[in-house]
């Protein structure tokens, strides 16, 4: 698990969770090897997170989806049509579970208009067409020379179709987990890997201070994973960093976040913040 120069790397585009603040972006992240990015999520701002990071929208190429929490879907619009208003040539390739085709068709439906706009204007629809991969538990493929595992690492709450990554090249592996409990599969699915990223939910601080809502408190709980849960996934799996973001309720202070999962893991915890580079 040792880090080279130029080896792929992880850049946490946003951290945030549902509840919009200013101090933190939706939840997506990006995978950067060889010079490009590949994104996974396209939480709100990602489009704009992405140029922040230094790269350009139009050469993002493949978007990976865990899940279809609207949170991590309320910026795919905004990146497929600025990617195509800004350069795109080539299809997106779009991956992720059984309802990624539905999403997608709704999503481009909602752009037609403009589509057609700019299209009769003389712009090349080229570039503005989605090519989609739907994925399940087990699948795993290699793109741009990154081998890419996908399991169902975690349950989260009623959604049946989420999955997990895990990401290598250039002597790495990095895997994100998404939201939700861990199953049986995350262990072995994220044994030895350089960076594990989770999502964990602490309920005592689940109201409106904390940008949560203390109604609902019961309900988001069961739907992800606590600390204890994430502790001893990463001890088990033995993975070199835990990185922890999308921490539910979002503006829980991180070092009550470091300080719970500190007791049930020992080695190097990160708190996760937009664009940081891992």
């Amino acid at each position: 698990m040792t880090e080279t120069a130029g080896s792929m790397k992880l850049i946490l585009l946003g951290v945030g969770a549902p509840p919009p603040t200013p101090e933190k972006c939706g939840p997506a992240n990006a995978i950067v090897s060889g010079g490009k990015l590949y994104l996974v999520d396209a939480a709100r701002h990602a489009a704009t997170q992405i140029v922040k990071a230094g790269f350009s929208i139009g050469g993002v190429d493949h978007l990976f989806f865990t899940h279809f929490h609207s949170d991590h879907y309320s910026g795919f619009g905004e990146f497929f049509i600025s990617r195509w208003i800004m350069g795109g040539k080539t299809p997106l390739r779009v991956f992720g579970p059984s309802p990624v085709e539905e999403i997608v068709k709704r999503m481009l439906h909602y752009y037609e208009y403009d589509i057609d706009l700019r299209a009769n204007e003389g712009k090349s629809r080229d570039g503005a067409e989605i090519d989609v991969t739907v994925l399940s538990p087990g699948d795993s493929l290699e793109v741009d020379g990154i081998r890419i595992g996908v399991e169902k690492g975690t349950r989260h709450g009623n959604v049946p179709d989420i999955l997990s990554y895990r990401f290598e090249a250039g002597g790495r592996k990095i895997v994100i987990a998404s939201d939700g409990s861990p199953t049986e599969k995350l262990v072995p699915f994220a044994k030895n890997a350089d960076i594990l990223v989770m999502h964990p939910c602490l309920p005592e601080f689940i109201n409106e201070n904390y940008g949560g809502f203390r109604e609902t408190a019961k309900i988001v709980a069961a739907h992800h994973a606590s600390a204890e849960e994430i502790g001893q996934t990463a001890t088990r799996a033995e993975v070199g960093k835990l990185v922890f973001s999308h921490v539910v309720p979002p503006l829980a202070p991180n070092e009550k976040v470091m300080e719970a999962l500190s007791r049930h893991f020992g080695g190097t915890i990160v708190a996760g913040e937009d664009l940081m580079i891992l």
